[in-house]
């Protein structure tokens, strides 16, 4: 069975469904994030063979996936960056800070915005990184406007991923940056199993679809981008679903838990408990994968000209296609 690339499950439906739903998880899921993997809501990097191990060092790993990032999509000092789908704004402070990067953070949630400004200004980084609530295909930033984009396990949220991929050429300087980590899947046929538990994660981390890493390069080079390359990261973030790191533990009391957060929040917020296994056995298949994506708008295009400022639209305007999640 072959992956499906542009096919939307019924709990992630297409169009502004998609984005409601979207919002409405990492709303009632941002404080069970933050507090069990801290600054970055997303994979840790380790080198192939290590394992997990305390706080600390979990947190180092989803900092140096960062940073892994930064390295190989080659963003700049100083940079303009767009970061699609901030979450509460662990790469961006990272950006804005060592990097001295002046940020803007788009995310469909309103919680995750507001967060990442409080630990902007806790960081003393208010004037260099801002965060907004904003759908990452109706953004309302002018043409060329950024000298890179980033977007850190966002795409997967998005269902329209051509558009996303002209936007961003829209968005860049020429001679700009692509950079991209998501989860993705094996290129090609899938087992029915295999099928099966890509449906399930779906599903329940409100996602539309997942591309295979193959998939993301194409689609680049049909935008447009130049010096289009991904490396598999797989074997490097797996790790992030293993119990002791991902911190999502089997408590005695642990279903009557969760049917009070149903109860209090919402039943979305139980995918947040059910990724774990998931993925495990995804990445264990290698129907799961894991990567990054560089690409590069061609120095020589042509652009409307970009204003003299960047500002975000005056309101949130949602389409068939967003990012909620850093």
């Amino acid at each position: 069975m072959k992956a499906d690339t542009g096919s939307a499950y019924p709990s992630a439906p297409a169009g502004p469904g998609l984005n409601a739903a979207v919002e409405r998880y990492y709303d009632t899921t941002l404080d069970l994030y933050e507090d069990l993997w801290g600054e970055h809501v997303h994979h840790g990097f380790w080198d192939a063979g290590e394992r997990p191990g305390n706080d600390e060092e979990r947190h180092a790993a989803t900092d140096r996936l960062v940073r892994e990032l930064v390295a190989y999509a080659g963003i700049p000092s100083g940079a303009r960056v767009l970061d699609v789908g901030c979450g509460i704004g662990g790469p961006a402070l990272h950006l804005a800070g060592p990097l001295g990067c002046t940020v803007e953070g788009i995310t469909l949630s309103a919680a995750q915005a507001a967060r990442a400004n409080e630990k902007a200004a806790a960081a003393g980084l208010a004037e260099r990184a801002s965060f907004h609530q904003r759908d990452a295909l109706a953004n309302g930033y002018p043409d060329a406007s950024f000298d890179a984009l980033w977007a850190v396990e966002s795409l997967m949220h998005i269902a329209d991923r051509t558009a996303f991929f002209a936007e961003a050429m829209r968005l860049l300087r020429p001679g700009g940056i692509l950079a991209i980590a998501t989860w993705s899947v094996r290129d090609g046929e899938l087992t029915p199993d295999e099928h099966r538990v890509v449906e399930q994660i779906l599903r329940h981390q409100v996602m539309p679809s997942f591309s295979s890493l193959e998939e993301h390069e194409r689609l680049a080079t049909a935008a447009g981008f130049t010096g289009v390359s991904s490396v598999d990261w797989s074997a490097n973030v797996a790790n992030s679903w293993e119990p002791t790191f991902a911190q999502v533990r089997e408590l005695d009391n642990g279903r009557a838990m969760m049917r009070d957060l149903a109860r209090d929040r919402g039943v979305d917020v139980l995918g947040f408990f059910y990724a774990g296994p998931l993925m495990l056995k995804g990445f264990s298949t290698g129907a799961v994968t894991y990567g990054a994506v560089r690409a590069v708008k061609p120095a020589g295009s042509a652009v409307k000209p970009a204003g003299s400022a960047v500002q975000p639209a005056g309101s949130a305007v949602m389409s068939a296609g967003s990012a909620g999640g850093d």
